[in-house]
C-alpha cells in the first residue's frame, strides 16, 4: 500500500477518535434535557395529580375476637372452674364483590411550563357491583377443646383505594339504595390513600347481598390502573387520546383506537387475577408490607409516540456511524477520482455532522420532530454540499456528495418512523452502500495508487497544476 494512503488510513483513525468527544457530548445534552423533561413532569404531577391507581370498593368488617379458657383452681378446699381470656385479637374480614363492573371515559389535556409537556387526564368514572356477606357461623371459628371463643363485631365500612386522593373531585355513592357519606383516609394500613364511608350493615345469621352504585370523578396523571378485585370483573376505558398504551397483566378482550380516542375492555375474574380470599386475607395480616393491590393491574398510559427526547436520543445512536460512512465515501472519492482531502477538511465534515444532531435537538424543543429533522438535515446537506464542490473539484462531485447525505438523513428517518424494521432497513442499507463501494473500486491497485493531485481549494500560492497528461513532443523533420 502507498506510504502515503497508509498515512491518511490513521489520520483519520485517530480523527475519527477525536470527533468522538463533541459527539458524546451531544449525547450527553440529549440525556440532560430528557432528565429534565421528566423531572418538570413529576414536579407538575406533584402540583396536580399523580399517576393513579383505583383499588376497590371492598366491604371491610372490624372484630375483637377473645378466646376463653377453662382453669381450675382450689379454693377452701374445694375445686373450683373459671373462664379466663387467654388472649384478644383486633383484625378485620375483608370481601371482595362478587362482581364488579367499572366505566371510565377520560378527558385529556396537556399541561405546559416553558417547553415542557405532562398529559393530564380527567376521569368520569361509574362503578357498581354486588357484595355477599356471609352469616356469622362462616365468619366465626369454632372453639378448640376447653376454650370458648367470642367475637364482638363493629362497625362496617367500605374503602376504595386512590393512589393520590388529591386527584379526586367528587365520589358518591349508594349501598342498598341507601346514600354513602365518604370520609377521607382508606381505613386501613395496607391502602396508602382512599377514602372510606361508615355502613348501616350487621353481621346476621343468615347471609345477604348487598349492591353498590358508585360515582368518581379523578384526575390524574399519564396513567390509570385499576386493581381487579373481585370474582368477576370487567373494566371499560375510554378516552379521547389517540395514543394510549394498555399496562398490566391482563391484555384487552376488546379494543379501539383511532385517531379520535380510543376504547378498551377487560375481563378477568379472581382465578386469574390471583385476588382469592386467601390472598387478601394474608395481604391484611402483613399490613403495611402488603403489596398485592400495587402489583396485579390493568389499564392504560397516556404515552407521546414522537416524544422529541426519545428520537432525539435514537438519532444520536447513528452518529459514529454516519460519521464513518460519510468518511469513507470522502476517501473512495480519493481513491477513484484522484483529489487531495486534507485531515483539516475532514474535521470540519466530521464537526458539520455533529451539530446536525444537536441542531436536531434545539429545534425538536419549539417545534415538531419531523419538521426539526428535515431542516436540520436540510440545513447540513446545503452546507456540506457547498463545501464538497470546492474539496472535491467539481459541482457535480458536490452535488454528488449532497445526494448521498441527503440519502442517508432520509435513511435514518425511516429507521426512526418505523421499529418494527429498522434492523432490517439498516443492514440492507449498509449493504449497499458496501456493494456500491466494492463496484467502485473494483479496479484501484491498493498497492501502487499513482500520487494524488490536490483539488482546487488545496493549491497554494505558488503550487504548479499538474496536467492528467504529458502532451506528445512535436515531430521533427
Amino acid at each position: 500500500m502507498n506510504r502515503s494512503l497508509a498515512w491518511k488510513l490513521a489520520a483519520l483513525a485517530f480523527l475519527v477518535v477525536v470527533l468522538l468527544i463533541p459527539l458524546s457530548m451531544v449525547r450527553g445534552l440529549v440525556e440532560e434535557r430528557q432528565q429534565r423533561a421528566q423531572q418538570v413532569e413529576q414536579e407538575m404531577a406533584a402540583y396536580s395529580a399523580r399517576p393513579q391507581t383505583l383499588v376497590g370498593p371492598l366491604v371491610v368488617l372490624p372484630y375483637r375476637k377473645t378466646v376463653w379458657t377453662l382453669s381450675e383452681k382450689q379454693q377452701d378446699g374445694h375445686t373450683v372452674k373459671e373462664w379466663r381470656a387467654a388472649s384478644a385479637d383486633e383484625s378485620v374480614v375483608v370481601l371482595q364483590p362478587e362482581r364488579l363492573t367499572l366505566k371510565a371515559g377520560l378527558d385529556s389535556e396537556t399541561l405546559r411550563r416553558g417547553i415542557y409537556e405532562s398529559r393530564l387526564y380527567h376521569a368520569d368514572a361509574r362503578l357498581s357491583g354486588g357484595f355477599r356477606i356471609p352469616a356469622r357461623a362462616e365468619l366465626e371459628a369454632p372453639a378448640g377443646r376447653g376454650e370458648r371463643v367470642e367475637y364482638e363485631w363493629g362497625r362496617p365500612f367500605l374503602t376504595l383505594g386512590v393512589s393520590d386522593a388529591r386527584g379526586i373531585g367528587a365520589l358518591a355513592g349508594q349501598l342498598d339504595e341507601a346514600p354513602l357519606q365518604f370520609l377521607p383516609g382508606a381505613g386501613v394500613n395496607w391502602l396508602s390513600a382512599g377514602l372510606h364511608a361508615p355502613l348501616d350493615l350487621a353481621v346476621g345469621g343468615d347471609a345477604r347481598t348487598s349492591t353498590f352504585a358508585l360515582q368518581l370523578k379523578l384526575a390524574g396523571t399519564g396513567e390509570l390502573a385499576v386493581a381487579p378485585v373481585g370474582k368477576a370483573v370487567n373494566v371499560t376505558l375510554s378516552g379521547n387520546w389517540p395514543h394510549p398504551s394498555f399496562d398490566g397483566r391482563f391484555a384487552p378482550v376488546r379494543r379501539q383506537v383511532t385517531g379520535q380516542g380510543f376504547a378498551a375492555e377487560w375481563e378477568t375474574s379472581y382465578w386469574a387475577s390471583g385476588f382469592t380470599d386467601e390472598a387478601v386475607a394474608a395481604c391484611v395480616k402483613r399490613g403495611a408490607e402488603c403489596g398485592l393491590f400495587g402489583g396485579e393491574q390493568l389499564g392504560l398510559r397516556l404515552i407521546d409516540p414522537v416524544n422529541r427526547y426519545l428520537l432525539a436520543e435514537r438519532t444520536v445512536k447513528y452518529a459514529e456511524l454516519f460519521l464513518l460512512l460519510i468518511f469513507g465515501a470522502v476517501l473512495v472519492v480519493e481513491v477513484v477520482k484522484r483529489v487531495a482531502v486534507h485531515p483539516v477538511q475532514y474535521g470540519l465534515v466530521g464537526i458539520a455532522l455533529a451539530l446536525f444532531f444537536l441542531l436536531t435537538l434545539s429545534l425538536a424543543e419549539h417545534i415538531a420532530f419531523a419538521a426539526a429533522y428535515w431542516i436540520a438535515a436540510g440545513a447540513s446537506t446545503a452546507l456540506l454540499g457547498f463545501y464538497g464542490s470546492h474539496v472535491l473539484g467539481g459541482w457535480r462531485r458536490g452535488a454528488g456528495f449532497a445526494g448521498l447525505l441527503a440519502g442517508l438523513y432520509g435513511l435514518l428517518f425511516g429507521i426512526l418512523q418505523s421499529e418494527d424494521v429498522a434492523l432490517l432497513m439498516g443492514s440492507l442499507a449498509l449493504f449497499a452502500l458496501l456493494a456500491v463501494v466494492m463496484v467502485l473500486t473494483r479496479g484501484v491497485d491498493w498497492y501502487a495508487l499513482a500520487p494524488v493531485r490536490r483539488g482546487p481549494t488545496d493549491l497554494g500560492p505558488t503550487d504548479p497544476v499538474v496536467p492528467d497528461e504529458v502532451p506528445p513532443e512535436p515531430k521533427r523533420d
